[in-house]
């Protein structure tokens, strides 16, 4: 059947091609004619946010006409559907040259055709040749010799498919924002608001006060007014929507606004005029929530501090930048914050010491430092204070008849909790059956481990357990905090469940100056569907940071080949044991078939391998020995060799080095046991078999 024309007016529904963006930066399509080319009359495209990924140009959908508009019902054919990409380094052998992947778990080495020149070590994406069971690939872009930049610019953007730039109609609508207006706005120039960030940080979207008052303190939590500048249905809006989130790498940041409103016009700078939304709180002095209000505003912050700063402050170093507003501002900011902890404890919110890496790099992506990050009294109290704002967010909205973006965090499943029985009882620990479980009962596992001396990191266990947060329109609270009623209020600038929430309550509160909802009847269904999107982009972000870190930390630890480390073992497979290394954080894999000749068993639900005829166990959390084999920073991977006790005696009794402390024996013996041999073809046939 062929495409229907333009012309036909007795039908409204036609298949259209998206062919451009206007001014506005709104989709722009033409509908077929009988003949197959494009009518030339454009029509002005109404996305449907159902449709994932979002629209683009080069798309045929299926739309229903209504005057000068075309409301896409269904897409056809997407755009740009093509084979996938590899990426790699080129090798060379006798005459021809091969394609090593850069991908941890390929095992292909492809021969390139190409029409470009290329050289030895040279950094390229090539496309298979098209025949099933070829290992052929033509090149497609030579970017040259190999370094992480490219490898984050070009690799990284391009797998996890994250957008970056801005084309010119979104560039030009940026250039066009409106001007606030003042009159209308809770003139908050006289308060001392203060940001507290990090040393590097450029976007400043939250400042922060205090004041005593006779029934405990209130607070002002000023957020940047990002819903005024990005409208609802906008060009930024859909731009904004279709990114998600803003994505921090090690090495760059690729924003979710553009720079001239998150680096700028939303970033909260010391001593100039911003736009905000502010949420005055009322708290009792153990951090209980008396009131709460939202105000638009005009704020001027009084001073740019680093939580290094605030927490020498604190310590009695006061810097020249920190003096004028430290009895003003800082001081009952930290007495506030003692409050809101005494809530928190009491309410039994989840505590994990999570360690996290900060790495530093050179303009050509050379790492410059690898250092773990300080959770210091000051980190927690902006936690705090966004947490407590968050909060008053999502009670005020909750009474409102508006759809509500929570941020939610579901209780830990029962069958993760199941697997998880037998280590426990390993162990000689214990938590409540899953109807019955809170976050205190976690606290109280770690502190017992810590009495008990038992030498195994139970936060990488609790973790395991954890459900997934999530955005929905559906409220089932938040696990982890320990909370009723809670949303993502506070980052407006690198959320865009934030700037829901912005638009939420200017709508619901009926606040001055703009912004608001357009859309206030959207159905709880698409609301579904863009929590589902959001929770989407924040794992794309999440899996691209974790990537091109593995990267970069090989290429720090590459230097420290053949060295031996200490490890605790973050988890097993039928691949063999993974290590997260100390002290830098970096996750290697010591292979299976390169551990001590043994029957090997994987038990307690895929969480531990033990050895059979040994007794020697690895199980999460557990410090061991390791010796590093090999460092690729084109992959990310890094290969270790298990140190037995004996293996390390005799390491260092033939002079190489100091043995590490704070290693133990592996112990032995096991819960629940599944067969499995070393191979892991054989390991996947016994698990099936213990099973039946």
């Amino acid at each position: 059947m062929g495409r229907k024309s333009a012309t036909d007016k007795s039908a409204s529904v036609r298949i259209m091609k998206i062919t451009g963006v206007n001014d506005d930066g709104d989709l722009l399509g033409q509908c077929f004619l009988a003949s197959g080319k494009l009518d030339a009359f454009r029509y002005q495209i109404i996305e449907n946010r159902r449709i994932k990924p979002p629209l683009q140009e080069g798309d045929e959908v299926l739309a229903r006409l209504a005057g000068r508009t075309a409301k896409v019902v269904a897409r056809t054919v997407m755009a740009n559907v093509q084979k996938e990409k590899i990426y790699g380094i080129v090798a060379r052998r006798g005459g021809d040259y091969y394609l090593l992947p850069s991908e941890k778990n390929s095992r292909t080495t492809y021969v390139l055709t190409h029409h470009v020149k290329i050289r030895e070590g040279d950094f390229v994406s090539a496309v298979p040749d098209g025949e099933r069971h070829s290992r052929r690939a033509a090149v497609v872009q030579n970017f040259g010799p190999f370094d992480l930049n490219k490898a984050t610019e070009v690799l990284i953007l391009d797998k996890y498919a994250i957008p970056h730039g801005w084309n010119v109609s979104l560039a030009a609508e940026a250039e066009r924002l409106p001007v606030f207006d003042g009159t209308v706005r809770e003139d908050l120039t006289a308060v001392p608001l203060v940001t507290i960030d990090g040393d590097d940080s450029k976007d400043f979207d939250d400042a922060v006060w205090a004041e005593k008052t006779p029934t405990g303190f209130r607070l002002i939590v000023a957020i940047a007014d990002v819903a005024f500048y990005v409208r609802d249905g906008s060009g930024l809006d859909r731009e904004a929507y279709r990114r998600g989130n803003s994505v921090y790498l090690p090495n760059m940041v690729v924003p979710m606004l553009p720079e001239k409103l998150s680096n700028r016009l939303c970033s909260l700078q010391p001593q100039k005029l911003r736009a905000a939304i502010a949420a005055i709180i009322d708290i009792d002095c153990n951090g209980k929530l008396l009131g709460y209000d939202f105000r638009r505003a005009v704020i001027r912050s009084a001073a740019r501090l680093t939580y290094k700063e605030v927490q020498a402050a604190l310590d009695g170093e006061r810097s020249e930048n920190i003096q004028p507003v430290f009895k003003s501002t800082v001081l009952p900011v930290y007495e506030a914050y003692l409050a809101l902890d005494k809530a928190r404890r009491r309410r039994g919110a989840l505590e994990l010491d999570v360690p996290e890496v900060k790495i530093k790099t050179g303009k050509n992506g050379e790492i410059l430092v690898v250092e773990r990050r300080e959770t210091l009294t000051a980190h927690k109290i902006i936690e705090e204070f966004m947490i407590a704002a968050n909060v008053a967010a999502a009670l005020a909205l909750k009474k409102s008849k508006l759809p509500v973006m929570y941020r939610v965090h579901d209780r830990p499943p029962a069958d993760k909790l199941e697997n998880l029985k037998p280590l426990l009882e390993d162990l000689r620990l214990k938590l409540p059956d899953a109807p019955a479980l809170k976050p205190q009962h976690f606290n109280r596992l770690s502190d017992r481990c810590v009495r008990a001396g038992i030498n195994i990191d139970v936060t990488d266990l609790i973790l395991r357990m954890q459900a997934q947060a999530q955005y929905s329109p559906h409220n089932i609270g938040h696990f982890g905090l320990g909370l009723k009623d809670y949303v993502h209020f506070t980052s407006p600038i690198r959320r865009y469940a934030d700037l829901l929430i912005h638009r939420a309550l200017i709508t619901a509160l009926e606040l001055p100056d703009g912004g608001g909802l357009v859309r206030g009847h959207v159905s709880v269904g698409q609301w579904e569907d863009i929590g589902v999107h959001l929770c989407e982009t924040e794992r794309r972000a999440t899996e691209a940071e974790r990537d091109i870190t593995a990267r970069m930390m090989s290429a720090y630890l590459l230097p420290a080949v053949g060295q031996v480390m200490n490890g605790v073992v973050s988890g097993v497979s039928t691949a063999g044991v993974f290590v997260r290394l100390e002290p830098s954080g970096a996750e290697g894999l010591i292979p299976l078939s390169s551990l001590p000749d043994d029957f090997y068993l994987l038990g307690c639900g895929g969480l531990i391998l033990s050895g059979e005829r040994r007794g020697t166990v690895f199980r999460p959390g557990e410090a061991i020995e390791v010796k590093l084999e090999e460092a690729s920073p084109i992959s990310g991977s890094l290969i270790l060799k298990y140190l037995s006790p004996e293996d390390g005696e005799d390491y260092y009794q033939k002079g190489h080095g100091r043995r590490p402390e704070g290693l133990v024996t592996p112990k032995r013996g096991c819960g629940r046991k599944s067969r499995g041999r070393k191979s892991a073809t054989a390991a996947k046939k016994s698990k099936r078999k213990g099973q039946r």
